[in-house]
């Protein structure tokens, strides 16, 4: 079994260990259409069906992630072609949680969209990188942030209008050749939206509880519970990023997985493996 493959079972054999309590997954494109996992179908790694509010946004199958897994690439470039690409099929995301796996050849940044129900009801957190270096919570009812303009075109970025910057924690003149991964969650419960980002090696494994990824980077407590919505991935200008493995769980819960189980005890081996 390949080393992809692998991690990709042990990732989705997690959700046989949860308990009843837990949330469920909804939706997770691993963009393998040979032994994929996805979640509800393989239809989620389709590039086709992943159709863009910007069409100056361009998605393109990709196997050169930096694990030589697959891939989404987004081959466009300028705050023009920038917005929101809704999640194939996700359309009453209330609570939960939305994890994807990036990497970086520009210095921009990327970020979902969630309990969006118009162009003006939802929220937005966004991961910066170089130019950036923020973690950024807003609301799509203070501007954050039209399809086609970049964060600081609609003051959201050190611009007050945003509810959330905080330093992302990754340091300075981080790579640009897609060499690095970076694993990015927000868990949104009620109220309240909690956001972790970290290179993935840092990360415990892609489908474990959030207290085991420490204490949050970025967090905001006042969100409004605006009904069921949809979850897109957003992006300001990046040019030439990937991503992978992109789970939501929902609706109404988080994930409870036990440090101790076999789940974390496996994922353990399989990285000191490698």
């Amino acid at each position: 079994m390949t080393r992809t493959h692998l991690m990709v079972f042990i990732t989705l054999f997690s959700i046989m260990l949860i308990g009843p309590a837990s949330a469920q997954v909804i939706f997770f494109a691993d963009f393998e259409i040979s032994g994929s996992k996805a979640i509800p179908d393989v239809s989620v790694n389709d590039p086709a069906n992943w159709v863009p509010e910007n069409a100056g946004t361009v998605w393109v199958e990709s196997d050169e992630f930096p694990d030589g897994s697959g891939a989404l690439h987004q081959s466009a470039e300028g705050c023009g072609i920038s917005g929101n690409t809704p999640l194939p099929g996700i359309d009453d995301f209330s609570d939960g949680i939305i994890q994807a796996v990036f990497s970086w050849q520009d210095d921009d940044g990327v970020g979902f969209q969630f309990r969006r129900v118009g162009d003006d009801s939802g929220y937005l957190v966004a991961f910066g990188y170089n130019e950036t270096p923020q973690i950024i919570i807003g609301s799509l009812a203070d501007g954050c942030c039209p399809s086609a303009q970049c964060l600081d075109q609609c003051s959201c970025e050190n611009g007050g209008n945003e509810l959330v910057g905080v330093d992302h924690g990754l340091g300075a003149d981080l790579s640009q050749d897609n060499s690095v991964a970076y694993f990015a969650r927000v868990e949104v419960t009620g109220s309240l939206i909690q956001v972790w980002y970290m290179e993935l090696d840092d990360a415990p494994g892609l489908f474990v509880a959030s207290d085991e990824l420490g204490d949050p980077v970025a967090e905001y407590d006042g969100a409004d519970d605006l009904g069921p919505g949809t979850v897109g991935i957003w992006h300001e200008s990046w040019g030439n990023g990937r991503i992978g493995s992109v789970l939501v769980t929902g609706p109404g819960g988080t994930t409870d997985v036990d440090p101790h189980a076999k789940l974390s005890t496996t994922w353990g081996d399989v990285k000191s493996s490698y």
